[in-house]
């Protein structure tokens, strides 16, 4: 199992180490998918923007989050098509993502497509560090029924920070950016600016503050923009 935090986009991977940096030439597109029973796949669009050929890597990972953490382990119901392909200088390339399940969906169903630059050991050169790309794309799997998130917030003090906790018991993600919390006393605690995550259908998730804050005790103020509109929610800040 593979866990970590997946809000970004793409992340650059070095794959050598060295003096010089050679440049990383891999797009992906579009940022979202949306699939559903009865539409079944989609396309991802890659694109070598580069001078040389690339050879791109993709896989589908079943997206979780239980315990407040995030994991992605590889997914068997949701698979790329074709999963490897060599990229020419300039070359536009569509891989499929198809559910290949027949079960029912009951809720809606996470997961994420990785796009990667593998590393081509045989154009290393010496004091050189090779950057390669990471593209993480996020897809929905809809229920027939559509659905609502239904999110409940939690707020606390952990080892000398505040811990924004979402437990979302409805049947749609909810996208969260621009969040921040505004205490009693009329301190912000911001959780960064854009996009700060999902909070998945049936999950619990959670987000540290990036900078030691307390407020134990104190009533505060949950703001953010969302996929569904501004949110502002009242809370009690747990010991």
């Amino acid at each position: 199992m593979k866990c970590f935090r997946v809000a970004a986009i793409a992340t650059a991977i070095v794959a050598f180490s060295g003096a010089a940096v050679s440049a990383a030439s891999l797009q992906a597109s579009p940022v979202l998918l949306e699939i559903n029973e009865k539409a079944p796949s989609s396309l991802v669009n890659i694109r070598n923007t580069g001078d040389k050929p690339i050879n791109v890597q993709t896989r589908v990972m079943r997206w979780t989050q239980q315990g407040g953490q995030e994991s992605l382990v590889e997914a068997t119901d949701v698979v790329a098509s074709p999963p490897i392909a060599t990229l020419q200088p300039g070359a536009n390339y569509s891989v499929r993502i198809v559910r290949t399940s027949k079960a029912p969906v009951a809720r809606e169903e996470a997961y994420r497509v990785l796009v990667d630059q593998l590393p081509d050991s045989g154009q290393r050169r010496s004091g050189t560090v090779a950057i390669v790309l990471r593209h993480s794309i996020p897809v929905f799997m809809l229920s027939p029924s559509g659905g609502v998130p239904k999110v409940e917030w939690t707020v606390s003090e952990r080892q000398g920070r505040l811990v924004l906790r979402a437990t979302n018991r409805g049947d749609r993600r909810l996208r969260l950016a621009n969040v921040s919390l505004r205490l009693a006393d009329g301190r912000e605690v911001r959780f960064g600016n854009g996009l700060l995550g999902y909070a998945l259908a049936g999950s619990t998730v959670e987000w540290s503050s990036p900078r030691p804050a307390k407020g134990a005790g104190s009533a505060a103020t949950i703001t953010a923009s969302t996929d569904l509109g501004p949110l502002s929610q009242s809370v009690r800040v747990a010991p």
